[in-house]
C-alpha cells in the first residue's frame, strides 16, 4: 500500500541514520570551531553576524543504541553543534555541561579519545510555541576494554615504516588516514607521528608522485 499522506512518509539515507542513532561510540579526529554565514542582511537592513558551531569528526563508529534500525552502519561519522552564548542554548545547558562532567576542555581535550556520545533533546518556548532542538552530547569516556578493529591492519614489525605508512594511506581520506596511524601501537612513540599529524607525510607522497587523490564521491581518498 502505498504512502497516501505526507507526514507518513520515511527518511532515507544519511538523514536517516541521524536520526535513528540515539547513542554510539567513536574515536575522535577532528574537533573544530567553524562559521556560517555572515553575509544574510536582517530585516532592518543589518548585516547578521555568522554562526559559529563546532564540528566533529569519529571514526571507528559502534551503533550502541538506536531508535530503529539504520538503512547502514557508518564506520565515520560527522555532526555539528551549534555554538551559544547564552544560558539556557543546548550549547551550555547540555553540551558544555557534558564536557564540565568528564573535565574535557572543548575542542582540544575530545581528540584522541573514544568517546561515547547520546542524543539529548532541548525544548524552548518561543513567542508562546514550543519548539525543540536535540544534538550528541557526552556521554562518557571509555578506558580501555574492547573497541572495533581500527580501519587500518598492523603493520609487520620489520618493514620499512615509511613503506608502512605508504600503505595506510591507499582508499583513505586524510582523517582516515591520520585516524589509522594514532591508533596503530607501532607509530604511538614515533617521531612519525607529528608529521603524520601535521600532513607532511601524505605532501611528501604526493609530490613524490607515490600518492595522488582522487574523487570518491563527496570525499578526497589517496591511491598510487
Amino acid at each position: 500500500m502505498p504512502v497516501t499522506r505526507k507526514e507518513d512518509a520515511k527518511s532515507g539515507g544519511w538523514q536517516q541514520v541521524r536520526e535513528a542513532i540515539q547513542v554510539f561510540e567513536g574515536d575522535v579526529i577532528k574537533a573544530e570551531f567553524g562559521q556560517w554565514g555572515g553575509s544574510l542582511i536582517d530585516d532592518s537592513g543589518k548585516p547578521v553576524p555568522p554562526k559559529e558551531f563546532l564540528e566533529i569528526g569519529c571514526v571507528n563508529v559502534k551503533i550502541v543504541q538506536s531508535s530503529e534500525e539504520p538503512n547502514f552502519v557508518p564506520t565515520e561519522f560527522n555532526f555539528r553543534i551549534n555554538c551559544s552564548d547564552y544560558k539556557g542554548s543546548f550549547w551550555i545547558e547540555d553540551f558544555l555541561e557534558s564536557a564540565d562532567k568528564f573535565k574535557l576542555l572543548i575542542p582540544d581535550g575530545l581528540m584522541g579519545k573514544r568517546v561515547r556520545w547520546k542524543k539529548a533533546i532541548r525544548e524552548y518556548n518561543i513567542k508562546g510555541e514550543k519548539v525543540s532542538t536535540s544534538g550528541f552530547v557526552i556521554d562518557g569516556i571509555i578506558e580501555g576494554g574492547e573497541r572495533p578493529a581500527p580501519i587500518a591492519p598492523s603493520p609487520s614489525s620489520n618493514s620499512d615504516p615509511m613503506e608502512e605508512l605508504l600503505e595506510l594511506a591507499v582508499g583513505k581520506t586524510e582523517q582516515q588516514f591520520r585516524s589509522a596511524v594514532s591508533l596503530n601501537p607501532k607509530f604511538a612513540n614515533s617521531p612519525l607521528l607529528s608529521l603524520v599529524k601535521a600532513g607532511a607525510i601524505t605532501s611528501s607522497f604526493v609530490e613524490e608522485g607515490k600518492l595522488k587523490l582522487i574523487k570518491d564521491g563527496s570525499r578526497e581518498i589517496y591511491q598510487k
